[in-house]
């Protein structure tokens, strides 16, 4: 269970470990003060003004039974929770490969690798966009696949993640790249 309120935006992960954030939310009556509110990790602090305190027993208690009683929205469901957080591994498994290559971020690796570049780099940059196309038509194989899926039958979120393409080395995506320089400047004198 995880709590967070503050300026309006409530965040909650009740017990069975459904996740959703509400913006412009009333913010929860409680028997003490605060401006912000935090209940997480080991962790509970309330920040009133200036000051943040540590949250006694009793206030957390409130605040576990407050998320207790919560119906989580319409909107929020497992099926919903697993496909963000699948797109946000996607996202992180790109930025990982861009990243490690120096691509200042997905567009440098488009420009570089587009039809009839003569980059250096264009094949680096194809192989990295093949890499992408993996990566996008696995998470949204999995997303259609998991919209489908009874509840009852969901896996975990680690269990469909071993589904998605991981990246190879950095020389599968780089190879040729050094022939290339080195052929270049080779035949410069």
């Amino acid at each position: 269970m995880s709590f967070e309120y503050e300026n309006g935006v409530l965040r909650v992960e009740n017990a069975e470990g459904l996740r959703w954030q509400l913006t412009n939310a009333e913010k929860p009556s409680f028997t003490f003060d605060y401006d912000a509110v935090s209940v997480a990790d080991g962790r509970a602090l309330r920040r009133f003004g200036a000051t943040v305190l540590p949250l006694a027993l009793d206030e957390i208690q409130q605040i576990t039974a407050f998320v207790a009683q919560l119906a989580p929205p319409p909107w929020a469901t497992f099926h919903k929770q697993i496909i963000m957080d699948l797109r946000a591994m996607a996202r992180s498994l790109i930025n990982t490969v861009v990243t490690q290559l120096e691509y200042e971020g997905l567009l440098d690796v488009t420009i570089t690798g587009r039809e009839g570049s003569n980059d250096l780099y264009a094949g680096e940059a194809r192989r990295v966009l093949a890499y992408v196309d993996s990566v996008w038509n696995a998470f949204h194989g999995l997303a259609a696949q998991i919209e489908h899926t009874p509840s009852e039958e969901l896996k975990t979120v680690t269990e469909y993640a071993e589904m998605m393409p991981f990246p190879l080395p950095l020389e599968y995506f780089s190879a040729g790249v050094n022939e290339d320089l080195f052929n270049g400047a080779h035949g410069h004198a």
